[in-house]
């Protein structure tokens, strides 16, 4: 060990050391040998003169040393650790051990004596309990069973007999001897014998079919008919006497057959009293899913005591929400509630249960059964003196007839007779409702009445046989007629007395305190049966000690075996399968290492788990116990309790949860995740159920690891699984927090479940669907299961329930038992909290592979969400060459709704098939497999196997029952399931023993395969084409109907019709219309080929879809608020107008009617008007104030030489300025040219990109000046300093983006021209407001108009002819404008069905773009066209709009136009027509007539009545006049008006189609950072990154090598894959993490794809020369151009870019990580590019296109 001298430290650390651990030595030596021995050797492994960890190497040296030196033979404790060293080879082991030695903890280190210790206290556990646990609880009712049949009455017997039941009572049928697969589950038939009546309501309420009450057999009615008794035709057929006579008296078997039928009612209690408690809670829990009322108090048959069952309400879940409050779901029976009780006295002619339905349920659901139900009869036996007890549940919402839950109990029968009942109701009751009539006011009842009263509660008499009450005069005394009432106003006056009485009677019961209540009475209540209260006893133990100890130590610690440790152990598993190849360690080092790692695993957890905690020995104490029916009853009592322990704080973590998902999603706050992970972790160790506690047996199990031959104990744990397997408990299959099976836990149930039960034959039946999609639902109602459905506590993991076959029907379907397999929800929202990445596919795999048939349930008609687990399920399969498998599989669509679906679905269907097909082919490709069709891997028939359900409930919960319909096809879906394991049957289904291998082989393969779980569909890219496709059409869908929308409420504004308007108004009109988009959205993500694929971007669709929306609303809100305004402005003139023209239509009239004397022709009239037209005008100019005049250029003049005052000679500029034209006119070419040079310091650089500068601020003016014109304000004279401060805005923009900097003689030469042009239009402008605002100036506009108004005063009734002339050229103008308007919309619907280029994504439209640009041949166009993209593309559609409409051979503009043109044609005639009848009938005039006819039109014209206000005083002999009048003059005007839109172009369109197509299909318009190139994406300001398959060579953008003036020639998605490196911002970056640059460069995604247009590079090798000369560059040395590239042709290039047949790889790869990734490794300090200098042609160019600018682009590569 001393092999060299020792230095002096050396000697003082043993000087230091030795004497410290000697003496420790030796007192260790004193206690026990092994303690020392271990102490001694740990030291010599661990001590080192500068601390430092010893090497293993070191280790082996000093071990081997010390155990050959040893004085003392080692202790057999020391040896067996040395020993167990020797076999795992583990350094940290061997430590640990010798650490547990030297603490006297010999037992943590030896796994065998730790296992053994384990065992002997697992033995003591059982045998304590079968001590205590041998003697049976008996019964209270015990002596009943031995003498029932002598009490009971003959028609109780009979009842029994005719039922078949009396075998089972009392309470002796348990779940097993219904829970069975009998052959009212295979065939729905109607029952047609009493004896078949209970199995078949069983059978039906177990499958939520609420019908089951209304059930009866059906006999031959034949007899009932009188069929023996029909008679020829020859008899007399008007023999009154037969039709009133008593057809019984000679028929006595009619009598017979009514005396037969059973009560329904009767059926259901027969079945109550047969049943076991466990039987009666399930039916319980199943009446209350139905909405039906449970019994409360039940007389026992034939004796005089009633039972209270309270042991029945213990599993029923209420849920409701009241206003302003969360939603609550908790059991029943501990909810303290009001309670409302209903009795009647005597009989009476209302129904007390059918008025209850009426107040409780607004479906009018049957919730107490009456006489008016389907079945009902007067035969009723064991319903006399029932209380049942049902529960109004509020939704939250305004409609509720409550706000808080309430109890409302129901006696059956007269109250009179059921006093004990009476008082126990009278109790508990915070209000009574009792239904009586006058006769009660006698006799018996009237005693009984006065006996009530006594009491100081409320009571509420429903006075059957009153039609009205006066008054009420005691508040607590309320009587309601009922007779002859209003159904709907007689519940609404009871449900408001309801709760006036519940507010004066604040008392409430839970079902608990209704028991104790009932003891007090005397009742039994059968809770107090000695094993319930026993087995309540225990189970409150347990959840005590949960109570008391999980706050302070956690699940983790209560339950330590299924805790990290468990899921480390998992990990290692995995690996174990997955070993990788290491240069310095061989493979099965590896498997010894992690042998020895998952050794050590199990011994901690041993270490943890013993000795047992309290909760494990009482839950193992509870579990071994020898009473089969105590042991059931703990674990309903211990569900129960622990459902309770941890709900309220989990609904609490679980919508924080999800607050904090949904703020991640929206991307509110990026550092959410850590967060996320926490509140997982804390929900995780919040959730404790049963399954938890027995994942603690099963893992104890695991941790043993022994043969039932070597522990009958050990083997014991597993036979109470199988146990409760057997007994219908649903038990877990694989961990839903490990992902993992316990495969010898599992093989251990099954050899437990074939000993118990015989080695059976199975079908495997398993359901898989994403989470919260009605999958435990589903398989609860088809088979009577009892899966876990409770909201927020979704299945986590996979379980699996057993099934028996009844024994007749065994033989048809050849198996014994039915195998149901329940999995947790895919896509769950934690799922990336799981240890396994690809967990959904896994778990998707085991479960298709375990199952015979696998239910595919997907919520909806779209079954894509499930196709991509499918596939990796198919590739799975195809590698599992050891696993035998041929499963099949059925698709549940629920909630599909329309009861057409199926029909509407066969295309639907082939095309799944289809797509399934496909799938099939890539994945047999990749696996060289012989593989051509689905179901050839699994079994699958689209036309038998896809079902659609209709959603669950019919209404609206929480008070709604199941949907009859879904229960429909739930037995459909049942019959399906059994018919095809009959088919499998037949070719051999696995047995107990060989499913259990089955098991063990499908788990191994999936833990030794590699599956290819990131497998995705290579057609990805062709499915978001077409998503975007038809994210085009559901655009235009909302545009074109908003914009039909706000055409229509601009005329009614300008029509006066509309004064207001607010937005809830525009979301209802387009809401149909968002409504029909949705319903196609829903139907392409289901029958989209791909659809699986698409199903990652529906949520952002839809997102976009709203924001489209809202933008639509808000825009047409915008428009129509601005229009209203405006005519609120314009009120004030119009109204002066209006007085103006008021007096010179009164004074032409009193002249007209004096002239009438005289014979005037229209000369004559003419002269006549004229002569008194200057006169009334002079006249009226007097009061007429004059508006306010303004100088515009004096004011342009005095604000530009105030604010360049510094400038030389300003004033001369600006008087040459108003000479200017053109500011870009040849004059000034030179001079700009020159300030160019001076500016940049170039030698030639061309003028032509300041002039793009100059022409972008021209357009910017244009559209404020626009603006302004659509306004219609009075000028001022502020429009000036706004224009400088916009010209001055763009400069400063410019100037920032280029880093160069214009002169101040440019700012002001453009400032000068600028103002200048707008002078000009202000002038004009202002002359129009002018002219429009002054009363004398538009009256003299309007004096034609007089003049007609003054012929018609002349004329009288002589003519219409005037009047129908100022009418319909009124309407010319109206109608002009409003076939714009249509046409313009039309055009947009047609060229984007019919035009190649606008019928397809941005995507297709830019193909169109590009290869118009090609055939063009154009280098300008180009240049436009790669600088200001928005631009050019709104040029392709204007030339594009105009060529279809304008073509001189196929004018398509004129036939739209005459197209709208007829409409309103036929729209007017129409009015006409219609006004005039209308003013016929009322015997109006002119004037009515002028109101009818623009009421009518006032929706589709501009036409305001006040504009018609000349002509109204028109005297007519009929009215009838005026309208022939009018039609033939309107034919007149429709003709010429005709003929003028004949000759017209697009120039008068107020909305041009071209500028609705470019909002519409602008996409989003990025350019790449690089290049240039244009993102495509259909979606506008859309999520994710940008992307584009046209990258170009950079020298499109100008870029060169640093250094040279070579151009480079790569495309960036050759750049980003290479080892170059390029500099941003003076830091040199990789180009395979450009994202580092930021800015636009993290924005977009830019793919190494191998697939690449050609058409770029035929531009460059085509323009070559025009490019070196725009940026003074060369093709040269690195730049130069390939030859292959030289070979390209115009007509290949396009025939490529718009070619279908390709397939486009790597476009939608996964996200690449924005910082230093593994990809660094390969950085090199080979030749980059960067930003260059000599960048100002491209650096201008970037500016033109303002919003979508990328300041990077134009950079030169540079060689290092």
């Amino acid at each position: 060990m001393f092999q060299y001298n020792l230095g002096i430290p050396e000697i003082d650390f043993m000087l230091m050391e030795m004497q410290e651990a000697h003496e420790k030595y030796l007192a260790l030596c004193e206690k026990d040998a092994y303690r020392a021995q271990a102490y001694l050797i740990l030291t010599g492994l661990r001590i080192s003169v500068d601390h430092k960890d010893v090497p293993p190497d070191e280790k082996n040296k000093r071990l081997a040393f010390m155990i050959d030196r040893m004085k003392y033979p080692l202790t057999n404790e020391t040896v067996a650790v040395l020993r167990k060293h020797n076999t795992f080879h583990n350094w940290n082991l061997l430590e640990r051990d010798l650490t547990h030695l030297i603490d006297g903890n010999y037992e943590a280190t030896n796994y065998d004596k730790q296992k053994d210790n384990v065992l002997r206290e697992l033995t003591s556990i059982f045998q304590e309990s079968n001590q205590s646990g041998n003697l049976e609880c008996k019964d209270v009712n015990s002596n009943q069973d031995k003498t029932w049949r002598n009490n009971l009455n003959k028609e109780f017997l009979n009842l029994m007999t005719r039922l078949q039941l009396e075998q089972y009572y009392p309470n002796k049928m348990q779940m097993s001897d219904f829970h069975l697969i009998q052959k009212t589950s295979l065939f729905d038939n109607h029952p047609s014998a009493d004896q078949e009546l209970p199995c078949y309501f069983l059978e039906k309420i177990l499958m939520l079919d609420y019908r089951a009450r209304y059930v009866a057999y059906k006999e031959d009615t034949s007899l009932q008919q009188g069929e023996t008794n029909k008679s020829d035709a020859s008899e007399h057929l008007d023999d009154l006497d037969y039709i009133f006579e008593d057809a019984s008296k000679g028929c006595p078997e009619v009598i017979l057959s009514i005396q037969k039928s059973i009560h329904p009612m009767d059926v259901q209690m027969a079945i109550f009293y047969c049943a076991d408690d466990f039987m009666r809670q399930y039916i319980s829990t199943k009446l209350s899913f139905c909405q039906f009322a449970l019994p409360l108090l039940v007389p026992i048959p034939c004796t005089s005591q009633i039972e209270l069952p309270l042991w029945s309400f213990c599993q029923v879940r209420k849920q409701w929400q009241e206003k302003g409050s969360k939603c609550a779901e908790k059991l029943i029976y501990q909810v303290a509630t009001p309670v409302v009780s209903f009795i009647r006295l005597s009989t009476s002619s209302s129904s007390k249960s059918q008025l209850m339905n009426n107040l409780l349920s607004k479906q009018k659901h049957d919730i107490f059964f009456h006489r008016h139900c389907k079945g009902s009869n007067k035969n009723s036996l064991l319903m006399n003196g029932v209380v049942e007890i049902a529960w109004y549940c509020p939704g939250g919402k305004e409609n509720d007839l409550f706000d808080t839950c309430i109890a409302f109990t129901n006696l059956h029968g007269d109250s009179k007779e059921h006093k004990k009942q009476v008082d126990f109701l009278q109790e508990i009751a915070s209000v009574t409702v009792i239904l009586l009539s006058e006769n009660d006011l006698n006799g018996d009842s009237k005693t009984f009445l006065r006996e009530l009263l006594r009491s100081p509660k409320p009571f509420i008499f429903l006075c059957a046989d009153k039609e009205q009450i006066v008054t009420n005069r005691l508040t607590k005394r309320v009587k309601i007629a009922v007779k002859n009432r209003n159904e709907a106003a007689l519940i609404e006056e009871l449900a408001q007395e309801i709760k006036s009485a519940l507010n004066i009677s604040n008392s409430c019961h839970s079902l608990e305190t209704c028991a104790v209540v009932a003891r007090r009475h005397d009742f039994f209540v059968d809770e107090d049966k000695e094993e319930c209260k026993t087995s309540k006893a225990m189970a409150e133990n347990i959840v005590n000690i949960l109570k008391d100890e999980h706050t302070l130590r956690g699940k983790s610690m209560l339950l330590p075996l299924q805790g990290s440790l468990w899921h480390m152990w998992c990990r290692k598993d995995r690996e174990q399968n997955h070993l990788q190849d290491h240069e310095d360690i061989g493979l099965e080092q590896q498997i010894s290492q992690i042998n020895s790692a998952k050794q050590r695993i199990k011994q901690d957890q041993l270490n943890q788990a013993f000795p047992f905690s309290d909760l494990m020995k009482s839950l193992l104490t509870h579990l071994h116990s020898s009473s089969h029916s105590t042991k059931i009853y703990f674990l309903q009592w211990l569900k129960t309790f622990m459902a309770n322990l941890s709900s309220d704080h989990l609904a609490e973590l679980q919508e924080k949860y999800h607050d904090l998902w949904t703020q991640s999603l929206q991307g509110e706050n990026n550092d959410l995740h850590p967060k996320l992970e926490e509140l997982s972790k804390e929900i995780s160790e919040s959730t404790f159920g049963l399954e938890h506690l027995l994942r603690e047996v099963t893992q104890l199990y695991e941790v043993l690891d022994m043969s039932p031959l070597q522990n009958q104990d050990v083997h014991f744990l597993p036979e109470i699984a199988a146990d409760l397997i057997v007994s219908g408990y649903p038990m877990e299959l694989m961990d839903g927090d490990a992902s993992h099976v316990p495969i010898k836990w599992i093989s251990a149930i099954f050899d437990s479940l074939a000993e118990k039960l015989g080695d059976k034959k199975v079908f495997v039946l398993c359901v898989l669907g994403n989470q919260s999609t009605g999958k435990s639902t589903l398989l609860n109602a088809m088979f009577g299961l009892q899966f876990s459905v409770s909201p927020g506590r979704c299945t986590k993991g996979v379980f699996m329930q057993l099934v028996k076959v009844a024994e007749e029907l065994r033989p048809k379907l050849n198996f014994d038992f039915l195998l149901v397999v329940d999995t947790e929800g895919l896509r769950a929202t934690k799922v990336e909290n799981r240890t396994m990445l690809n967990h959904d596919n896994e778990l998707a795999t085991f479960v298709i592979g375990l199952g015979n048939m696998t239910v595919i349930n997907t919520f909806g008609e779209n079954p894509s969400e499930i196709q991509d687990v499918l596939q990796i399920a198919v590739q799975a399969f195809l590698r599992m060459k050891k696993v035998n498998l041929s499963p099949s599989c059925l698709f549940v669509h629920q909630n599909a709704g329309e009861i057409t679906t199926e029909e509407k679905n066969r295309e639907s269907r082939r095309c799944l098939q289809q797509n399934l097909d496909e799938m099939t082919v890539t994945a047999a490709q990749q696996e060289s497999c012989d593989v051509s069709c689905f179901s050839e891997v699994i079994q699958f028939d689209v036309n038998s196997h896809v079902y659609y359900f209709p959603h669950l409930w019919e209404g609206e919960p929480p008070m709604a029952p199941p949907n009859p319909s879904y229960s429909k096809k739930v037995q459909e879906l049942k019959s399906k399931v059994l018919l095809d394991g009959e088919k499998k049957s037949q070719s051999g289904l696995l047995k107990l023993s060989e499913l259990k291998t089955h098991i063990q082989n499908l788990w191994q393969a999936l833990l030794n395969e590699t599956f290819v779980f990131s497998f995705r569909n290579t057609l990805e890219i062709a499915a978001y084409s077409r998503l975007e496709n038809k994210y085009s059409k559901w655009t235009w869908q909302l545009r074109s109907f908003m914009l039909d929308y706000g055409y229509k409420l601009n005329i009614q504004i300008q029509n006066g019709k509309v004064h207001d308007i607010d937005k809830s108004s525009l979301e209802e009109s387009i809401q149909n219309t968002y409504e029909d988009v949705k319903v196609d959205l829903e139907k392409h993500f289901t029958e989209d080929k791909y659809s699986d694929l698409i199903i990652q971007w529906k949520g952002n669709i839809k997102i976009k879809l709203d924001f489209l929306m809202q933008d639509l609303i808000n825009k047409t809100f915008q428009n129509c608020e601005k229009l209203i305004n405006l005519k609120k402005r314009q009120r004030r003139y119009e109204q002066r107008k209006s007085v103006y023209a008021d007096e010179l239509l009164k004074k032409s009239k009193e002249v007209a009617q004096h002239c009438r004397d005289r014979e005037l022709n229209e000369s004559e009239l003419r002269e006549c008007f004229n002569g008194m037209w200057g006169k009334w005008i002079a006249e009226l100019s007097l009061p007429a104030s004059h508006i306010k005049t303004f100088s515009i250029r004096a004011d342009m003049e005095r604000f530009l030489s105030d604010h360049f005052r510094r400038e030389h000679d300003i004033r001369n500029r600006i008087k040459e300025s108003s000479k200017w034209t053109s500011l870009l006119g040849e004059a000034l070419h030179w001079n700009l040219y020159k300030k160019l040079k001076a500016v940049f310091q170039q030698n030639e650089i061309p003028p032509k990109h300041l002039y793009e500068l100059t022409r972008e601020m021209e357009m910017l003016i244009c559209e404020y000046i626009k603006k302004k014109e659509e306004e219609i304000m009075n000028y001022s004279s502020s429009y000036f300093h706004e224009i400088v401060k916009i010209i001055n805005e763009k400069i400063l923009a410019f100037e920032e983006i280029t880093h160069l900097r214009l002169t101040s003689s440019y700012r002001v030469d453009v400032s000068l021209y600028l103002c200048q042009m707008a002078a000009r239009k202000f002038a004009e402008l202002y002359e129009i407001f002018q002219k429009e605002s002054d009363p004398i100036s538009y009256l003299n506009s309007k004096k034609e108009d007089f003049f007609k108004s003054f012929t018609i005063s002349y004329q009288g009734a002589k003519s219409a002819t005037t009047f129908t002339d100022f009418l319909c050229s009124s309407l010319k103008l109206a109608v002009r404008d409003a076939i714009y308007e249509k046409t313009a919309i039309d055009i947009v619907n047609v060229m984007k069905s019919e035009d190649p280029a606008f019928s397809g994504n941005r995507e297709n439209l830019e193909k169109h773009l590009l290869h118009h640009l090609a055939e063009k041949e154009n280098f300008d166009k180009y240049m436009v066209y790669i600088y200001n993209p928005s631009y050019s593309v709104a040029d392709f559609i204007r030339q594009r709009v105009n060529n279809y409409c304008l073509d001189k051979r196929n004018p398509q503009l004129k036939k739209f136009l005459h197209s709208h043109l007829n409409i309103f044609k036929y729209l007017i005639l129409h009015a006409i027509d219609d006004s005039t009848r209308a003013v016929e009938d009322k015997g109006g005039n002119v004037s009515l007539w002028l109101d009818e006819f623009c009421s009518r039109i006032g929706n589709h014209l501009y036409l305001p009545r006040h504009a018609l206000s000349s002509i109204e005083h028109q005297e007519v002999i009929s009215i009838k006049l005026i309208k022939e009048a009018t039609s033939d003059s309107l034919r007149l005007v429709l003709y010429d008006l005709e003929r003028t839109v004949s000759e017209t172009d697009l120039d008068p369109f107020f909305a041009k189609p071209h500028e609705i197509l470019f909002e519409q299909l602008c996409g989003c318009m990025k350019q790449c950072p690089f290049c240039k190139a244009v993102c495509t994406n259909t979606i506008p300001n859309h999520d994710g990154e940008h992307r584009t398959f046209f990258h170009r060579p950079q020298a499109v953008a100008g870029v060169q090598w640093e250094g040279t003036n070579n151009f480079v020639i790569d495309i960036c998605s050759s750049i980003v894959a290479s080892d170059s490196t390029f500099t941003f911002a003076g830091k040199k970056i990789s180009c395979k993490l450009y994202r580092e640059a930021g800015s636009d460069y993290a924005k977009w995604n830019i793919q190494p794809i191998t697939f690449l247009y050609h058409y770029w590079k035929w531009f460059v090798c085509h323009f070559r020369n025009e490019l070196e000369t725009a940026y003074q560059g060369a093709f040269e040395g690195k730049g130069k151009i390939p030859d292959d590239w030289e070979n390209l042709s115009v007509n290949y290039i396009l025939h490529q870019l718009l070619s279908e047949s390709f397939v486009k790889i790597g476009y939608f790869t996964e996200k690449q990580p924005t910082g230093v990734s593994s990809q660094e490794k390969w950085r090199s300090d080979t030749p980059f590019y960067k930003r260059g200098e000599r960048l100002f042609f491209s650096k201008v160019r970037e500016f033109f296109s303002p919003k979508y600018n990328s300041p990077q682009a134009g950079g030169r590569l540079a060689s290092n």
